[in-house]
C-alpha cells in the first residue's frame, strides 16, 4: 500500500499544478475577451462538469479510479494545448470544455481511489489524515506552479499553458504506474446499466438529510474559493502588481492553504467538527466584504486567511461527504454528484459576477462574493432549525400502546 499512497500523493501534486491560473484573466483579455466574456467561459465550464460530472463517476466505479484518472490528465493535455493557440472566445470555449472534462474524470475517482485503498487494508480510520495529506500535496503543487506560472507568464503569456500540459503528461504516467483497487468493478458497461447506477446514487443523495446538506455547504463554500481564482488577478493588477508578482502572491496563498491542510487532523482534534464548517464559511463571507474595501499589504493578509480556509475546505468536506457514503460501488458517482452540484452555484453566479467586474471593477466584485456566502449561511442556518424542529417532535412523538 505504501507505494501505492506515495504514487496517489504525487498524481494530486501533478494533476492539478495548473501553472496557468495566475496569468489566465490576463491572458483572455490579451485575446481580445471581455470579463463578461471570461466569466461565461466559467459558466460553460460548469455546463460541461453538469452534464460530464455523474457519467465519468459511474464511469469510474465501474471500469477503475486509475483508468478515469489517467483520461483526466490527458483532457487537461489536450485543452491546455488548445488554450496556447486559440485566438478569440470559440477556441477558449472549446478549451474550457475539455478543461472541464478533466476534471469531471478526476473529481470523485481521486478521493474515492484513497479512500477505498485505505478500507482495502484495513485501515480506513487514516482517512482524514491522509485526505489532509493528499489536499497538503495538491496546494503545495498549485503554490510551486503558480510561482513558476507568474515567471513564464512575464516573458510570454502562452508558456504557462504549454508548461502545464507536460505537467500533465507527467500526472498521466504516474496514474498509469498506480495499482487499481479497491471496489469491484465489471469489464463492460451497458447504457441501461448505467443509467441505472447515476439514478440509484442520485436517490442515495436526495435520501441522506446530512448528505444533502453537505452538498449544498460544498457548493456554497466552494463558490467563493472558486471565484478568488477570477477576482484576484485584475484585483490585484488594479493594486500595481505585475504579472511575476501576481504568481508569487498566488504561491504565497496557495502556501498557506498547504499548512492547513496539512494540519487538517491536528485541527480535527482540537476543534469540534460544527465548529470548524460554521467558522470556515463565516470567516469567508467576513473577509470578502472587508477585501473589498481595503487595498495595500493589508489586503494580502486577508488574502492569506482566505487561503487558510481554502486549506481546510477540502479535507473537511470530504471528510462530511465520505462518512455518508455507506455504498462503495457508488462512492465516486455520488462524489461526482457533489461536483456537479457546486459547479451547477458557480455556473449560475459566474456571469453576474463578470457583469459587476466589468461595470464596477473588482472590488464590488468581491463584494459580491461575500453576499452570496452571507445568503448561504443564513439558509444553511435555517435548514438545520428546521431539522431540528423535525426530530425534537418525532422525540415527543406519542407511542402507540402495546397490549397487556
Amino acid at each position: 500500500m505504501a507505494r501505492d499512497l506515495r504514487l496517489f500523493y504525487f498524481f494530486r501534486l501533478f494533476s492539478a499544478s495548473y501553472l496557468f491560473v495566475p496569468v489566465a484573466v490576463v491572458f483572455a483579455e490579451s485575446r481580445g475577451l471581455s470579463y463578461v466574456e471570461v466569466m461565461l467561459l466559467s459558466t460553460i465550464y460548469c455546463a460541461v462538469v453538469i452534464l460530464t460530472e455523474v457519467p465519468t463517476g459511474a464511469l469510474a466505479d465501474r471500469f477503475g479510479r486509475r483508468i478515469t484518472m489517467m483520461a483526466g490528465a490527458l483532457a487537461m493535455v489536450a485543452a491546455c494545448l488548445t488554450y496556447a493557440f486559440s485566438d478569440g472566445f470559440a477556441g477558449f470555449a472549446v478549451a474550457e470544455a475539455l478543461a472541464a472534462l478533466s476534471m469531471t474524470l478526476c473529481s470523485g475517482a481521486d478521493s474515492a481511489y484513497l479512500f477505498d485503498l485505505l478500507n482495502e487494508h484495513g485501515r480506513g480510520d487514516e482517512y482524514p489524515r491522509r485526505e489532509g495529506t493528499a489536499s497538503a500535496w495538491h496546494q503545495a503543487g498549485q503554490a510551486l506552479a503558480f510561482l513558476a506560472g507568474g515567471a513564464l507568464g512575464a516573458s510570454n503569456l502562452a508558456w504557462p499553458y504549454l508548461a502545464t500540459a507536460g505537467v500533465a503528461s507527467v500526472a498521466f504516467f504516474i496514474a498509469l504506474f498506480m495499482r487499481e483497487g479497491g471496489a469491484p468493478r465489471r469489464a463492460s458497461l451497458a447504457p441501461r446499466q448505467t443509467l441505472h447506477h447515476m439514478r440509484d446514487s442520485l436517490r442515495v443523495v436526495l435520501r441522506r438529510g446530512p448528505l444533502l446538506w453537505a452538498i449544498a455547504y460544498s457548493a456554497i463554500v466552494f463558490l467563493m474559493l472558486r471565484a478568488t481564482v477570477y477576482v484576484y488577478q485584475p484585483y490585484l493588477k488594479a493594486s500595481g502588481f505585475s504579472i511575476a508578482q501576481t504568481g508569487m502572491v498566488f504561491a504565497a496563498v496557495y502556501l498557506v492553504a498547504a499548512a492547513v491542510a496539512h494540519n487538517f487532523d491536528s485541527l480535527r482534534a482540537r476543534f469540534t467538527e460544527a465548529s470548524l464548517v460554521w467558522v470556515l464559511l463565516g470567516t469567508l463571507v467576513v473577509t470578502f466584504f472587508v477585501l473589498g474595501n481595503i487595498r495595500g499589504p493589508v489586503a494580502l493578509v486577508v488574502m492569506g486567511i482566505q487561503a487558510a480556509a481554502n486549506g481546510l475546505y477540502s479535507p473537511l468536506v470530504k471528510l462530511m461527504l465520505q462518512r455518508e457514503i455507506a455504498e462503495s460501488h457508488q462512492r465516486a458517482t455520488v462524489l461526482s454528484i457533489e461536483s456537479m452540484a457546486r459547479r451547477l452555484a458557480l455556473g449560475l453566479f459566474s456571469p453576474a459576477l463578470g457583469g459587476v467586474m466589468d461595470a464596477w471593477g473588482p472590488g464590488p466584485g468581491l463584494m459580491l462574493c461575500g453576499l452570496a456566502g452571507l445568503v448561504g449561511m443564513v439558509a444553511l442556518s435555517a435548514s438545520l432549525r428546521r431539522e431540528a424542529r423535525v426530530a425534537a417532535t418525532l422525540e415527543v412523538a406519542p407511542q402507540p400502546s402495546r397490549p397487556d
